[in-house]
């Protein structure tokens, strides 16, 4: 198809996208991307996950229908690959728990018969990576929702007192930025907690402290120990393939550098914090119960 182009792959935490149930179409063709807008305003066809591959189970009966558990420092999500998403399915078929992964995948939102409205990733790619891989996504994705964060404060601010009320305040402005629509979508439908995900973030950041901390006192214990390194992901990041991807020049918010000196032993206790399966779909090696609610 001439000048077909992949939506951007969003970096979005794990907590973040599973606070998440707010999606749309731009307009009524059946081929218009579907999106998902995060509570911070992030518009996401497809993300970008970096964490550990904890689980993995094959679900199907006929044909192989893969599900596996990824964990980041805030949470985690579960991801599945099919038929249709043979390479990733294949990866994740032959990844032995617990491994380092980066997936890109399509976010979807699933409604339960009691009206639960849950989100897992369609995988499209899966790759095993690196601690330095996923080290770095760690910090891109943090630097990335800070500026969501501030550029949802600002937005807010730009309205005076208590910010927009409702969606149709915002649209009466003249000539809306696309990201103030996304900003005005999440306010309206989450009531978006800016403080909450300020605190993920920092979560995430003390997470990736404490564990270069005990890297640092393994190798000082066991000198010359080193893992030989996995190639990063071969596909572009945040984009349709080819390349590294851009890296962020990320530096840590003065007031969240603060936090993780005296928060540090609390914030690790909340990351590692991981919800029970039955959350989700009803408890392990069981097929999600669901019915589709958005494609």
């Amino acid at each position: 198809m001439a000048g077909f182009a992949r939506e951007v792959a969003r970096r979005v935490y794990a907590a973040e996208l599973r606070d998440s149930d707010l999606t749309f179409r731009e307009n009524e063709d059946q081929y218009a991307p579907l999106y998902l807008i995060t509570p911070t305003g992030a518009r996401c066809n497809r993300v970008l996950l970096v964490g550990t591959l904890t689980e993995r189970d094959n679900l199907g009966e006929e044909v192989e229908y893969w599900r596996g558990r990824v964990v980041d420092p805030t949470g985690s999500i579960f991801v599945y690959a099919g038929q249709y998403q043979l390479d990733a399915a294949q990866v994740l078929a032959a990844t032995e728990p617990p491994a380092f992964v980066a997936v890109v995948g399509k976010p979807s939102v699933y409604e339960t018969e009691d009206g639960k409205r849950l989100i897992s990733v369609r995988a499209e790619a899966v790759q095993r990576v690196d601690a330095e891989t996923r080290d770095r996504w760690v910090l891109e994705t943090a630097a990335r929702t800070l500026d969501r964060i501030e550029a949802f404060r600002e937005f807010l601010g730009s309205a005076g007192p208590g910010g927009f009320s409702s969606g149709d305040q915002l649209m009466k402005r003249p000539q809306p930025s696309a990201e103030a629509v996304d900003i005005g979508k999440a306010h309206h439908h989450y009531g978006t907690d800016l403080e909450k995900y300020r605190r993920m973030v920092a979560r995430a950041l003390a997470s990736q402290k404490a564990e270069a901390t005990a890297a640092v006192r393994e190798t000082k214990a066991a000198p010359g120990r080193r893992a030989p390194p996995t190639p990063a992901p071969s596909w572009d990041e945040e984009g349709d393939g080819g390349g590294r991807g851009e890296v962020v020049d990320f530096r840590m918010p003065k007031d969240l550098e603060e936090e993780l000196t005296i928060d540090l032993e609390e914030d690790l206790v909340d990351a590692e914090r991981i919800e029970e399966e039955e959350v989700f779909f009803g408890g392990p090696g069981k097929a999600p119960a669901r019915k589709r609610k958005e494609r």
